[in-house]
This record gives structure tokens, C-alpha cells and sequence, in this order.
């Protein structure tokens, strides 16, 4: 993955993550209005419940959280435990969180097979716009640096994955 890949995937994450729909959960919308002022430690008491009882779209925020680090240090294990529940409930934004964590090896061995995977389900479930054009882009980028084999493999794992599997 090239230099300016990287941050373009970062931004775009931290920005899809902070543009989530509101569920029913009042909590979560507490939660989310915690987190638009920046008092990440109050969202976080307001979300954390929510993703614990399974709410993917709180799950997704509870990751940004930790792997930002906007609590205290980032705590990578935490951000890909609730990444991949998110994920396992087919969340996009769970998706593109997996897919760069896997990119940067961040609480995981670097890994473009996986990051590819990921950001290429990721992909698939966003709308047409210019979030899904980023993902698009940094695919294509991928693909320059991956082997033929290796982009085989990915899309293999594409085929074969199915909600509920994290």
C-alpha cells in the first residue's frame, strides 16, 4: 500500500464513522452527540453498552474509539474485537475499519490479502459517492502491489464470506 493510501483510507474511516446513521438505541444517540463535541470518554459510556448488546453501529464507534486512541492510547485488540462483531453483522463501516487495520498491521501482522478482502466488502455495500470512489481507489492501488496469486486468494475470500462470520 502506497504513502498516500494510508491516510486516505484513516480519514475516510474516522469520516464514515462519524457520519453513522442513528439507530433506535437512545443511548447511542447520546453517545453519538458525546462524540460530536469530542467528549470521547462520555460517548464511550454511552456507546460501550450498546455495542455490548449488539448494536453494530455502536460497535463501530467503540472501535473508532479505541483505535484512534481518542481515550487514552489506542488499544488495537479492543478496536478489531468490536470491528469484527460489527462485521459479522455485514456493518460497512465495520468493513473498512477491518480492512485498514490489516492494511497498517495494526493489532495484526500486516496483511494486503485480508485488507484487500475487507475493503473490497466494504466497497460493495456503500452507495455510489465519493466514499465508495476512495475505497475503489485504494483497491486499484493495492492491486498494483499485489501478486496476481495473492488478489486470487482475496477474491476468493470475498466469494466465500458470509455475515455472521467475523
Amino acid at each position: 500500500m502506497t504513502r498516500r493510501t494510508v491516510p486516505l483510507l484513516s480519514a475516510l474511516c474516522f469520516a464514515i464513522m462519524a457520519a453513522s446513521a442513528a439507530p433506535a438505541y437512545a443511548g447511542f444517540d447520546e453517545g453519538m452527540a458525546y462524540y460530536r463535541k469530542g467528549d470521547y470518554f462520555r460517548a464511550l459510556s454511552e456507546l460501550k453498552p450498546e455495542a455490548e448488546a449488539g448494536n453494530a453501529l455502536a460497535q463501530v464507534q467503540v472501535a473508532g474509539i479505541y483505535q484512534y486512541g481518542l481515550v487514552s492510547a489506542a488499544n488495537f485488540a479492543e478496536a478489531l474485537k468490536w470491528y469484527r462483531k460489527a462485521a459479522a453483522q455485514d456493518n460497512a463501516d465495520a468493513m473498512l475499519g477491518l480492512g485498514i487495520m490489516y492494511s497498517l498491521g495494526q493489532g495484526v501482522e500486516k496483511d494486503p490479502v485480508q485488507s484487500f478482502k475487507w475493503l473490497t466488502l466494504a466497497a460493495g455495500r456503500l452507495p455510489q459517492g465519493p466514499d465508495r470512489n476512495r475505497i475503489m481507489s485504494a483497491l486499484d492501488t493495492m492491486k498494483e502491489q499485489m501478486s496476481d496469486a495473492d488478489i486470487a486468494r482475496a477474491q476468493k475470500l470475498v466469494e466465500d464470506w458470509k455475515p455472521g462470520e467475523p
